[in-house]
């Protein structure tokens, strides 16, 4: 059985995390409860609640942790990962510039979301501007998506877990996925994976890989 994390709620066959805001993002339904509001997390939307639906056994995420997001988008899990973390902080990643627009509206509506418009892969470009952080989280369709995650592991040694997701056909549109899979798995480097979830039927063809530092 999965532990979700503080601000995370099940109810019948929906994923809420608690927020402050009542602001939906992209078009979730809010409730309000009494301590705040509840935001509906779709794993159709979201390949962070579709491993948690499909279920992850941990999810490295607390009310406090500093995280780093690389291909953050328009800023969907983003906000829900902003919403765990709400006394932390979320410095959020995305170099493509119309959904970095949005990304910053987002940030101008909660105090924990720090967005940098950059290339995940270059993080010379960018570690000067973040403070040490607890977890990386990746969500890139790139064929060298570990490459960039091996990078940004080097850089920002303080963490100590990590959340991958691997897009297989941006690795390599021929082949058996987990022959695929494996081969991507063998070339991270300074973590071990302690879990592997694949993502079907929510995300086709991508897995999510919670990981641990060596």
């Amino acid at each position: 059985m999965n532990t979700l994390p503080i601000g995370v709620v099940k109810q019948k066959n929906s994923l809420y995390t608690v927020s402050r805001s009542n602001r939906p993002v992209y078009g979730e339904k809010i409730r309000k409860i009494e301590v705040g509001y509840l935001r509906e997390w779709n794993p159709k939307r979201s390949k962070l609640a579709a491993a948690i639906v499909k279920h992850i056994t941990t999810v490295p995420l607390k009310q406090n942790s500093s995280v780093l997001y690389l291909g953050a988008a328009s800023g969907t899990t983003v906000s829900h990962i902003s919403d765990i973390c709400s006394s932390g902080r979320v410095y959020a990643i995305e170099k493509a510039y119309d959904p970095f627009v949005q990304l910053l509206d987002l940030s101008q509506q909660r105090d924990n979301i720090y967005p940098i418009i950059e290339d995940a892969g270059q993080v010379d470009r960018f570690r000067f501007f973040i403070d040490r952080v607890d977890m990386i989280y990746q969500d890139i369709a790139q064929r060298n998506q570990v490459q960039i995650f091996n990078s940004n592991a080097a850089a920002f040694t303080d963490a100590r877990d990590a959340l991958l997701v691997l897009k297989i056909r941006a690795i390599s549109s021929k082949g058996h996925e987990r022959d695929i899979l494996q081969e991507a798995t063998s070339r991270i480097e300074g973590f071990r994976v302690l879990e592997t979830v694949d993502l079907s039927p929510f995300s086709k063809s991508n897995y999510m890989l919670r990981l641990k530092r060596l």
